[in-house]
């Protein structure tokens, strides 16, 4: 049995022929091809030339492999192996029919090479694609500062201006830049939200906050706006709600700005309601839904999906404004906080948008201590500061100057001294007494972060432990976090809001003067 399956084998896989020194067929078993004895072995195929040289050679054998020759219009690959008979002056030839094989091998090696080619082209598009982000990235985040620097003075002398003799109609029409002035603001900072989440370099980042504040904040907020347009604000507010929650504040503000916003621009008569509610007793994490309704134009069920898409508006006709991104970066951001934003509208009867996120709650509900003694001390002292603290702001833009230079001056229980860039915020600290430094990031000849850097390994005591805030038009997390490193003690961005830097210098002056007692 086996010999006659080793035959079969043999006789369709194998030919042997015997030739002499002068390349003369003597004898063949023609088991593949035919080839006529006494002829030549050269005019079979150019190949066989080879076969003269072997008799010079010492090897009784040698292998040849991979041999291509196309026989009957067919192209075959053989491995030929040869067997020299020195005295006799014969040549054995074993041919080894590896088509099959070879083809195989070839196909696998061609599949493997495309892959490696594919590879390479993929990665060299990613490559490219991250150029592309990165250059995309750092040129909104350039637009982004060349944008609010101004902004920052147009915001500030229009506040400072709606403190002076004006009249109605003068008042009107500032609050109508200043409103302007804000989409502006908001317009760039979505393009960079939207950017980020693209890029998957937007984290969500959970900390403790005050719940009730975070609410009341909105509440205060949303209510002067709908009673602007004559809408009635209706919140709903569950009592088991925790006062102290632990989850990321800033992103849940803005999926809420964003959905509180479009309720009252698409709203004209009626009522918007916000709703916030939790099912659990759980003390640990709780599911907490909030859902914003409005009777504004509805959406058509058509467009339902597609609302969620970057620079999407279902008003073409520009009538509303905006820069399409709202809905968009509340739908990921939600995705982010593992939920899932819904959606119910009728058309002319108003919209409901949901979504449950789960927050944690915090083991502790009291009061932060500090805010308990500023209170304290405010109420001690009638919000009045026996001290007049002296503050240094480096900043560098001559406007920026002028207008932190009035703030200061009306609010009246600071002076100010200027330094145009790093360097000289590190001479002045070493010439004169300062209780707290304002810096900008972004000067000539030093830097903000290199002059912190130096105040914070300043031999000094005094200036080495000196309170700084950040003051900037720069608004990305890498920069956020650069400064936390180089030794800032708070990051505060422009359009300055003139409450919230106060309120920053008095909590810090607050916190260095209890370390030094």
């Amino acid at each position: 049995m086996l010999d006659k399956l080793r035959q079969e084998f043999l006789e369709n896989t194998t030919q042997l022929l015997i030739v002499d020194n002068t390349n003369q067929v003597l004898d063949t078993d023609d088991s593949l091809f035919s080839i006529k004895k006494g002829s030549d072995i050269t005019d079979f195929h150019p190949f066989f030339h080879v076969i003269s040289s072997l008799f010079e050679d010492d090897r009784k054998e040698q292998k040849f492999y991979c041999v291509q020759m196309e026989i009957k219009g067919r192209m075959c690959f053989f491995d030929i192996r040869t067997q020299v008979n020195f005295e006799e002056k014969q040549l054995v030839l074993f041919l080894e029919d590896l088509t099959d094989h070879y083809k195989t091998v070839h196909q696998i090696k061609q599949v493997r090479n495309e892959s490696i080619i594919n590879f390479n082209i993929t990665q060299e598009l990613n490559n490219e694609l991250n150029v592309q982000r990165g250059f995309k990235n750092k040129f909104l985040a350039n637009v982004s500062h060349e944008i609010r620097t101004p902004l920052n003075s147009i915001l500030g002398f229009l506040s400072v201006l709606e403190n002076t003799s004006l009249d109605r109609e003068q008042l009107d029409l500032i609050g109508i830049v200043k409103d302007s002035s804000k989409n502006l603001v908001s317009i760039v900072d979505d393009l960079l939200d939207i950017s980020k989440i693209e890029a998957g370099r937007l984290e969500i980042k959970n900390k403790r906050f005050n719940f009730k504040k975070f609410t009341e904040s909105l509440i205060k907020t949303y209510e002067l706006q709908a009673s602007e347009k004559r809408l009635q604000f209706i919140v709903d507010i569950g009592t088991n709600l925790p006062k102290f929650l632990i989850g990321d504040q800033l992103r849940l503000n803005q999926i809420l700005i964003n959905l509180l916003e479009n309720a009252l621009k698409y709203t004209h008569q009626g009522t918007v309601t916000l709703r916030i509610s939790t099912s659990s007793r759980n003390m640990r994490r709780i599911p907490v839904t909030f859902e914003v309704v409005d009777t504004g134009i509805g959406i058509p069920k058509e467009h339902l999906t597609n609302i969620f898409e970057s620079f999407t508006q279902l008003e073409k006709r520009g009538l509303f404004g905006g820069s399409g991104l709202g809905l968009s970066i509340v739908k990921q951001l939600t995705q982010l906080m593992d939920s899932n934003l819904e959606v119910k509208s009728i058309v002319n009867e108003g919209s409901t948008f949901k979504f449950t996120i789960s927050l944690g709650v915090s083991h502790d509900q009291k009061e932060d201590k500090e805010t308990q003694v500023l209170k304290g001390s405010d109420k001690k002292s009638g919000n009045t500061k026996k001290k007049k603290y002296r503050i240094l702001l480096g900043e560098d833009i001559e406007v920026n100057q002028l207008l932190m230079m009035r703030l200061f001056a009306d609010e009246g229980s600071y002076s100010l001294d200027i330094a145009k860039n790093g360097e000289q915020v590190v001479l002045f600290l070493e010439k004169y007494k300062y209780d707290l430094v304002l810096m900008d990031l972004s000067m000539p000849v030093m830097d903000g972060y290199d002059a912190a850097m130096r105040i914070r390994s300043h031999a000094d005591k005094r200036i080495k432990k000196m309170p700084i805030i950040a003051l900037t038009a720069r608004t990305t997390e890498e920069e956020r976090e650069e400064a936390k490193e180089c030794g800032m003690n708070a990051y505060l961005t422009k359009p300055v809001n003139a409450e919230l830097l106060f309120k920053t210098i008095d909590r810090l002056l607050h916190r260095y003067k209890n370390k030094k007692a």
